[in-house]
């Protein structure tokens, strides 16, 4: 039988998440969280409950965030969505920002990886960027945020095992873009475009600058539809004109914004944000 404390603490962290446990999976509580209690000195799931009801140990709920949230990743994940990008949404953006009087000349590209987890989409997003666009690289500003300090800090260093290495990264791009250290491989920053790491709740947080794409992956797809609204209309108020939003395969805006134009490039499926206000699902010529 279900801890009746369960529904509450769901409920708790919906609220900082945005993540819905169905009741299901409240099993996950009993996995995931014992030792976080042993740590603090709780011995009930009741005593956990009021703990983050109170919201003063930010530390203690980090831990607890850390243990719920997903964190499954790798290098290149989706691989059709990563030839988009470097076969159709980056040379059609250099077409719409061409200076005709200077072609090398281009304004700044901001891209932002949401829940970036231990940092492999923004590091593969970064060797798209380098080894097909090269002229973009200095030019090019990602930002990426989760909502873990822990996994922003291992991101941040750009230090994997042999085991995340082997997942997704081919053996050119581990020979060009890595270097061999003690237990693993460090990214080598100074081939690729700037990445800034950064902690973020994506529901409780604004997004200060536009940007030119958005990758927002396998993240709506664990949230209740009230929260799927709230993200989603924080990356449309963080998109520039005509602003790219990636969502996971499994994950669509139908029902929820009908304001931008569905594209496709063989199997990535991806949205364009429409000013003009054309249907949603007409695909642009």
């Amino acid at each position: 039988m279900a801890d009746p404390s369960f529904p509450g603490i769901a409920a708790e962290i919906k609220r900082l998440t945005g993540l819905h446990i169905e009741p299901e999976k409240y099993y996950l509580f009993e996995h995931r969280f014992p030792e976080v209690m042993r740590q603090k000195g709780l011995k009930t799931f009741g005593e956990l409950l009021v703990e983050l009801q109170r919201g003063t140990d930010h530390k203690f709920i980090g831990h607890i965030v850390e243990k719920i949230t997903t964190h499954e990743t790798r290098f290149f994940r989706d691989e059709s969505i990563f030839d988009a990008l470097s076969q159709q949404i980056l040379p059609e953006w250099k077409d719409r920002n061409a200076n005709p009087a200077n072609p090398a000349l281009m304004p700044p590209l901001t891209i932002f990886s949401a829940a970036c987890s231990t940092g492999q989409e923004a590091y593969s997003i970064a060797m798209i960027l380098a080894e097909f666009h090269p002229q973009l690289v200095k030019s090019t500003r990602i930002i990426a945020a989760d909502i873990s300090e822990e996994s922003v800090e291992r991101a941040s260093q750009g230090r994997y095992t042999a085991f995340e290495i082997s997942r997704g990264l081919t053996e050119k791009f581990r020979k060009k873009y890595f270097t061999e250290v003690e237990g693993g491989m460090v990214v080598n920053k100074t081939l690729l475009p700037r990445i800034e790491f950064k902690t973020m709740n994506l529901l409780t947080e604004k997004m200060n600058e536009k940007f030119d794409i958005i990758f927002c992956r396998n993240v709506a797809y664990y949230f209740a539809q009230d929260s799927r609204i709230t993200l989603f209309q924080t990356m449309k108020a963080a998109l520039k004109q005509e602003g790219i939003l990636i969502l996971g395969s499994a994950e669509s805006l139908s029902g929820y914004l009908t304001d931008y134009v569905l594209r496709e490039f063989g199997l990535a499926r991806y949205y364009e944000l429409n000013t003009a206000s054309i249907t949603m699902f007409a695909r642009k010529k």
